[in-house]
C-alpha cells in the first residue's frame, strides 16, 4: 500500500519536473508511510525514488519498526552522549543545506508557509512549489487497503453505538454517554478516536458542533450522538439521532425527512457527478417541506486519514465524484433553541453508484 502511495508521488514529481518534494504534513505522512502519530517527522522525497524520514531521536526506533522502503535518520537539538543521531539539528535547518548541497534546482512541498520551506526557499534562491492540493486530490481516493480499514473502523464505531443504546435512559448525563461509546470504540479495537465526541440532547441538539456537557437526557427528547474511530491512521465518522421515550411528532417528522434525504443523496452518487448535485438534492428534500433554513451547514466531506478531506458536498463546490472517494452523507435539521436532527452515513463512490459503508439502522 506504501509503495503504491509513493509511486505516484514520484509520478506527480516527474511530470512537473520537481527534484524533491518536502512532506511536513502529519497527515501527509501518515498516509505515505502508514505511521500512525508521526510526531514530528518530515518526509524528504527525491524523484529518483529516495525517501528519507527525519524523525525525533525519542522516535526512532518506534518510526524504524513502523515503516519499509523508508531511510529513517535520528535528529536532535540536544546533546544525547550515549545515543548516535545521524542530525544533530532540526529537518528545517538541515533540508535546505542538503538539497544545495546535491544541486537539487525544483523543490515542492505539501506546507508551504512553513518555516521548513521558507529555509530552502532562501538556500537555493528560488519559490518553493505548493503541493498540499495535488496531495490531497491523491488522498481523496482511495484504493483497496485504504477502505478495508475505514470499514473496520466503522463496524467498530457502530458496534460501540448499538452497545451503548441500553444506556440511553432518562437522567442519563451526556458526559457519561461520551465516555462510555468512547470506552467502547477503544476496548473494540480502535487505536483511538477520529475526531471530539458529540453527544447533544434536547436543546443542546440544535447545536450542529455541540460541546459534551453534564446535562441530563430528558424524556422525549432527541440526543444526537456523532463519533468515530481511528484505525491504523484511517477515519470513521457516524451520526445517530436517537429519540429517547415519545417525542413530539415534528421531531419524529423532521428525522424522517433527513432520513429520506440521505437516502435522496445516495441515489445520485456516482463517479462524475458533480459534489454540488449531491448536496442540492438532499437539500431539495428538506426544503420541500418547508424547512430548508434550518439545514445550516453542507452535506458531507471526504473521510481519510482525516475526518475531513477532499471532497466537499456542498453548494458551489466544484469538484467532481471520482471511483474510490469516500464522502458523508450528513443533512441535518436545527430548530434553534428547541431540537436538531442529523443521520450521517459513509458512502463509497463507485462508476454506477454510491455504496452504503454502513450497517446501523439510520432510524433508532
Amino acid at each position: 500500500m506504501v509503495l503504491l502511495k509513493v509511486r505516484k508521488v514520484l509520478e506527480l514529481l516527474e511530470a512537473r519536473g520537481i527534484d524533491a518534494l518536502v512532506v511536513a504534513s502529519p497527515a501527509n505522512v501518515t498516509y505515505l508511510t502508514g505511521l500512525p502519530r508521526s510526531s514530528g517527522t518530515v518526509l524528504l522525497i527525491r524523484r529518483d525514488g529516495r525517501v528519507v524520514a527525519l524523525t525525533p531521536a525519542l522516535d526512532y526506533w518506534r518510526v524504524l519498526d513502523s515503516v519499509r522502503g523508508v531511510e529513517v535518520l535520528p535528529y536532535s537539538t540536544y546533546s544525547l552522549p550515549d545515543f548516535e543521531v545521524s542530525l544533530a539539528e532540526p529537518p528545517h535547518a538541515y533540508i535546505p543545506k542538503f538539497l544545495k548541497s546535491e544541486g537539487v534546482l525544483k523543490v515542492a512541498s505539501d506546507s508551504p508557509y512553513t518555516k521548513i520551506s521558507a529555509e530552502v526557499s532562501k538556500a537555493l534562491g528560488t519559490e518553493v512549489e505548493d503541493l498540499s492540493e495535488a496531495l490531497a486530490d491523491l488522498r481523496a481516493v482511495k484504493i483497496s487497503e485504504e477502505l478495508e480499514l475505514m470499514r473496520r473502523a466503522l463496524a467498530i464505531t457502530e458496534k460501540a453505538v448499538e452497545e451503548v443504546l441500553g444506556d440511553l435512559r432518562v437522567g442519563t448525563a451526556e458526559r457519561a454517554i461520551a465516555a462510555l461509546v468512547e470506552y467502547r470504540i477503544k476496548l473494540g479495537g480502535a487505536d483511538g478516536l477520529a475526531f471530539e465526541s458529540i453527544v447533544a440532547s434536547g436543546p443542546n441538539s440544535s447545536y450542529p458542533h455541540a460541546a459534551v456537557t453534564d446535562r441530563a437526557i430528558g424524556s422525549g427528547e432527541p440526543v444526537t450522538i456523532d463519533v468515530g474511530a481511528q484505525l491504523r491512521g484511517y477515519c470513521s465518522d457516524l451520526t445517530r439521532t436517537v429519540l429517547v421515550g415519545s417525542v413530539p411528532d415534528e421531531v419524529r417528522r423532521a428525522l424522517e425527512l433527513v432520513a429520506e434525504a440521505i437516502d435522496e443523496a445516495t441515489d445520485a452518487v456516482r463517479e462524475g457527478v458533480s459534489a454540488e448535485e449531491v448536496d442540492a438534492r438532499a437539500r431539495e428534500v428538506i426544503r420541500r417541506a418547508g424547512l430548508g433554513k434550518y439545514f445550516i451547514h453542507s452535506l458531507g466531506h471526504g473521510v481519510g486519514v482525516e475526518v475531513h478531506e477532499k471532497p466537499r458536498l456542498a453548494q458551489g463546490s466544484k469538484e467532481v465524484l471520482k471511483e474510490g472517494m469516500v464522502v458523508t452523507i450528513e443533512p441535518g435539521i436545527y430548530v434553534p433553541g428547541r431540537f436538531g436532527v442529523r443521520i450521517e452515513n459513509m458512502v463509497l463512490v463507485t462508476k454506477t453508484r454510491g455504496e452504503t459503508l454502513n450497517k446501523l439502522s439510520k432510524i433508532i
